[in-house]
């Protein structure tokens, strides 16, 4: 099994910094007062707090930005152009058969491919075109769920890198605690650590609540261009089919 470099570098920087997280977040943090701002970016926590929360950040503009682009994409007229449905129809009312092949190919989009399939299985009759027609369905229906799914992935990341830097905030907490001269803890001390610990929680779920919205509401639309374009291929794969059971008995 082919195994992906970058995989390995990532998990070999993960392990990294797993080992070095304790020391690191043990350490002593600036008796200074730091703003809204400079806490999001986790600067109270050191490089380690501002790794932990750029990571977040980049995960959050990542998936606003991506639902941006499906908002932009993700809908029937971008998929279908309604004119491709309009030239197809009349290519297969008219039973110009090679050229709606010929369209398919030179227009490459869901419903192109999807009846490209069937008109490529001409020769081997109707029941084969339904077939072909049907798969290629499938498989376009598909690649528009996976478009989304990057909404999904950020989705459930999120929490579990503001899960992450709860934990790491915390850990540095009590290193600062356990590491207090005479057993005096100045709440300075700590608040590093806590306000990593809130923050990427609180940053954590500002990914996880819309992106389950708008995960699931593009889902749902992508279900419905499904619905709609398969009332369309279903037309024309009849229409086909039955050119195809003509030829046959030709």
């Amino acid at each position: 099994m082919k195994i992906n470099k970058m995989a390995v570098v990532g998990v070999g920087l993960f392990a990294l910094a797993a080992v070095l997280a304790p020391e690191l977040l043990a350490q002593a943090a600036e008796e200074r007062t730091y703003s809204l701002g400079e806490k999001i970016l986790g600067i109270p926590s050191g490089w380690f707090g501002i790794l932990s929360q750029a990571i977040i950040l980049l995960l959050s503009v990542f998936m606003f930005g991506w639902t941006i682009e499906c908002f932009i994409n993700v809908k029937r007229e971008k998929l279908v152009p309604p004119e491709t449905i309009a030239a197809l129809q009349n290519y297969i009312d008219e039973g110009d058969l090679e050229g709606a092949l010929q369209y398919c190919e030179s227009a490459p989009n869901y419903l192109t491919r999807v009846i490209g399939a069937g008109l490529n299985r001409m020769q081997y009759g109707a029941e084969s075109v339904k077939d072909a027609m049907g798969n290629q369905t499938g498989v376009e229906q598909g690649r528009v769920e996976f478009h989304i799914s990057p909404i999904a992935l950020c989705t459930t990341v999120g929490p579990l890198m503001g899960l992450f830097g709860t934990v790491t905030g915390m850990v540095q907490a009590f290193g600062e605690i356990e590491n207090a001269p005479g057993g005096q803890v100045n709440p300075k001390m700590v608040a590093g650590g806590i306000a990593l610990a809130l923050l990427s929680t609180v940053i954590g779920l500002i990914i996880a609540i819309p992106g389950v919205f708008f995960f699931w509401y593009f889902k749902a639309k992508v279900g419905d261009i499904g619905t709609q374009l398969g009332l369309v291929i279903d037309d024309m794969s009849e229409a086909i089919a039955g050119y195809a059971a003509q030829q046959q008995q030709g």
